[in-house]
């Protein structure tokens, strides 16, 4: 990673009063980002106000765009900055301060979201360290039929949106904090495979996935894409070889030894008994077509399909990290 040396030109802050943890000290929170200097700071609701600062703005390249919210904050920012091809694209800092934050997290960016505003401001009046660039490949997901994109950095179909729905419906409401929430219904998701209603609780989609020019169809148990090197709780389970930017897994429904595999899929490590069954499928790829979705995840936010599906990688983004 390089470190960065020039100052920004002009600051845009989007401020989502409504994610977890700026809702807990919002207070806190604008008190923090109104004494940074030569700001300009937005309080966002829902995509559309994140579209509308931005336009206003007009941000470049020799500009910084600070994200102050979760994954889906991040999510809405990214598709109003890559929509339209030819804009400039601000060098981005996450700070994490959502329900979820895997994205900041695997950008490097952990830790309390106050310590991560006052070391930007230490920058920013020259008395602290500057900050590393960490360019990062984004996803971008086309839907065919109305030709609009969302951008994200991470994908999901299958079994994961019914673990989403789970954690939204009858894990959030009861106000586990941080990390505690999505663990929670990450670990309900892994044992519902060892369930005798594992079907019902882990529905499959029949899909057609085109990666590499190859095209295999089946029930998915899940399918995931992502720019990011790890997921939640630092798992890494894709264990493609090729030299391109996105990360591709999906597993079907019915694969060999599943429940065995489940600790190897998880580190990326496969068994050669994985690799030689069509159930099992990584690859690290520009682009993925995905036919016959019904709906998928992207950073945690749900979106009906109605076409097609095409996933490829932006250009890096400069993230930045303090």
């Amino acid at each position: 990673m390089k470190i960065l040396h020039r100052h920004p030109q002009r600051i845009g802050i989007l401020l989502n009063p409504h994610s977890g943890r700026v809702r807990r000290d919002l207070a806190r929170f604008r008190l923090l980002v109104c004494r940074l200097p030569a700001t300009r700071v937005a309080h966002v609701h829902n995509p559309v106000e994140i579209e509308e600062a931005l336009t206003s703005w007009a941000l470049t390249e020799t500009d910084l765009l600070v994200v102050v919210g979760g994954d889906g904050t991040l999510q809405a920012a990214l598709t109003s900055l890559l929509r339209t091809p030819g804009m400039g694209v601000p060098r981005v800092l996450v700070v994490p301060a959502g329900t979820t934050n895997m994205s900041a997290s695997a950008l490097g960016l952990r830790g309390s979201p106050f310590k991560i505003i006052k070391a930007l401001a230490r920058w920013l009046n020259l008395e602290g360290p500057e900050p590393r660039l960490r360019p990062t490949a984004v996803l971008q997901v086309l839907n065919s039929n109305d030709q609009r994109v969302q951008c994200g950095m991470f994908f999901g179909a299958g079994s994961i949106v019914a673990g989403v729905r789970y954690f939204h419906e009858r894990i959030r409401p009861t106000g586990l904090k941080g990390v505690m929430g999505p663990l929670t219904a990450f670990v309900r998701m892994l044992l519902a495979l060892f369930s005798r209603n594992a079907q019902r609780l882990l529905p499959t989609v029949d899909a057609s996935i085109t990666v590499d020019r190859t095209t295999r169809e089946a029930p998915w148990l899940l399918v995931m894409g992502t720019t990011l090197d790890r997921l939640l709780l630092g798992s890494t389970p894709f264990w493609g070889t090729e030299h391109a930017p996105m990360r591709f897994t999906a597993i079907s429904k019915s694969p060999a030894r599943l429940c065995r595999a489940l600790p190897a899929v998880l580190r990326g490590r496969p068994s050669a008994a994985m690799r030689e069954d069509p159930g099992y499928l990584s690859h690290n790829v520009h682009t993925a077509g995905i036919e016959r979705l019904s709906e998928y995840l992207l950073d945690g936010e749900i979106f009906e399909v109605t076409g097609n599906v095409e996933l490829k990688a932006s250009t890096p983004v400069c993230f930045l990290t303090l």
